[in-house]
């Protein structure tokens, strides 16, 4: 008696890194870019809800210096526009 084994499906092996690449397929490669715009528009929009924070945390740190401290930023900063 003789076993009829169903034919198997080869199974494509993830190139190194463990991720299939999506560009071959157009329909994975739009799914990609959705995904990637969509992760885009989110680190923009957290970039602008935190900027305001972030320029009040600057201006904390600049009025916690000294006057000579600030002078030394104000100069090196200036120093680096010019060799720039």
């Amino acid at each position: 008696a003789s076993e009829q084994t169903e034919p198997q499906e080869t199974v494509e092996q993830p190139p190194e890194g463990g991720k299939t690449d999506p560009w071959h397929d157009p329909e994975k490669a739009r799914r990609e870019i959705e995904k990637l715009r969509k992760e885009a528009a989110t680190s923009r929009t957290t970039a602008k809800e935190l900027e305001p924070l972030a320029q009040k945390a600057r201006e904390a740190e600049e009025a916690q210096k000294s006057e000579a401290e600030r002078l030394t930023g104000q100069l090196t900063a200036a120093e680096e526009r010019i060799a720039a």
